[in-house]
């Protein structure tokens, strides 16, 4: 079967975009416009397909819904204390091969465009068995990005799964009734008192999740990671444990401090606010990013007070507690907004998070190779497209069955 040609990637707007644009927003084409549109949507059967989703009102409807969502998480954000201003400025040239695969400007520019493609994937579509992203001679089915669904493991050991239960009450636990809504985890502790039990709720790779504690407090978990926590919170703190990554709100009670007891190495004490923990244990560092409030962070006998828009970095292997003054927002929020945010992430950081949110396994044929990344990519993109557009680094991938990824340099 022959190569099908595809639309080529590039870093600057493409001339068809405006136009595409245009057609969104229901403005006439000039007769050079259509022309121009006409040659581009002859280029592939993918332009065709696009041009005709673009007609489609539900379609767009739904891709403008998803998008302004994404704008309006990442505008909070950056109210909330970050400045991306001078980014890399002055910064000496690394040793590695930089790609910048989806600059911002452009993001934004292409956005209704990008998220109707899967956003991210709006040049690059996988059809052929003989790319080598496709399995050789047998084609492989796209893998799917990860979705909402956790377990719930309850004091007795038993376990619920979460991903396709119906509204309603999941199981009793220390006298409350544990409820899923419209897929919330939330305890309601009206029936009759009794003994606090430990629960946890754990996200598999592939999977994320929202829960509410009994005092209110809400959590977005991350793929591959879990929080314990007791059914009624008692006596003068409210612990939880948590490993992987998650997003916290908690509500406020001076009476009672929030505690966050991290791998057995560091300690998060909160009072009330908004804050995002990476504490997963193949990462090298915790990371604790504070948005809102204030929280301490206490490791290795050292305590740090952060501010909005800091971030405590522990390092455990050499016992090392430090402070960054200005956190970069939009990349650690990235995820909870549906975003992969890859601004100078190594090869290694990219597919750890590839891992943890398309389920798959990584392997490296000949070592590590030194690329670097920049750019956002939209998280409801399959595996396939997000790794063409990695492809850029000059780094391949070999996709085998059993997701197992190949790096190959």
């Amino acid at each position: 079967m022959a190569k099908e040609e595809f639309p080529a990637f590039n870093t600057e707007p493409d001339p068809v975009v405006p136009l595409l644009q245009k057609l969104l927003e229901g403005e006439p084409l000039s007769g050079e416009e259509m022309q121009l549109l006409e040659a581009w949507k002859g280029r592939s059967e993918a332009n065709q397909a696009l041009a005709a989703r673009l007609g489609e009102p539900e379609v767009v409807k739904e891709m403008l819904r998803k998008w302004h969502g994404i704008e309006k998480n990442s505008g909070q954000n950056k109210l909330r204390g970050m400045s991306r201003v001078s980014e890399l400025a002055g910064a000496a040239a690394r040793p590695v091969h930089r790609v910048h695969f989806l600059r911002s400007r452009f993001f934004r520019y292409a956005a209704a465009v990008l998220i109707l493609l899967g956003a991210g994937a709006y040049f690059i579509t996988l059809k052929t068995s003989n790319h080598p992203l496709a399995g050789g001679s047998k084609p492989l089915e796209a893998i799917a990005p990860g979705r909402e669904g956790a377990v719930l493991t309850l004091a007795d050991g038993s376990q619920v799964v979460l991903d396709s239960l119906a509204n309603g009450v999941v199981a009793s636990q220390g006298g409350a009734q544990v409820l899923l809504q419209n897929g919330q985890l939330a305890y309601d502790p009206s029936g009759n008192a009794g003994e606090a039990a430990w629960n946890t709720v754990s996200t598999p790779k592939g999977r994320q999740f929202r829960l509410q504690l009994p005092d209110g407090s809400k959590i977005w978990l991350n793929a591959a990671s879990s929080v314990k926590y007791p059914t009624a919170f008692t006596g003068g703190e409210r612990r939880v444990e948590l490993e992987g990554e998650a997003y916290f709100e908690v509500t406020k009670n001076a009476e009672q401090p929030f505690k966050i007891s991290l791998r057995n190495a560091a300690e998060v004490e909160v009072l009330g606010t908004s804050f995002n923990i990476n504490a997963y244990h193949n990462e090298s560092a915790i990371k604790t990013t504070l948005l809102d409030g204030a929280v301490k962070m206490n490791a290795f006998s050292r305590t740090q007070l952060l501010k909005p828009g800091q971030q405590a970095v522990v390092k455990p292997s050499n016992e090392q507690l430090e402070l960054v003054r200005s956190a970069d927002l939009d990349k650690v929020m990235a995820w909870k907004n549906g975003l992969f945010n890859f601004d100078d992430a190594s090869l290694e950081e990219v597919m750890r998070q590839l891992e943890r949110w398309y389920d798959i396994e990584v392997v490296y044929t000949k070592g590590i190779p030194a690329a670097r990344f920049g750019g956002e990519i939209n998280k409801q993109n399959t595996l396939q497209d997000v790794l063409q557009i990695l492809e850029k680094s000059n780094v391949h991938f070999r996709l085998e069955e059993g997701r197992r990824l190949i790096v190959v340099p």
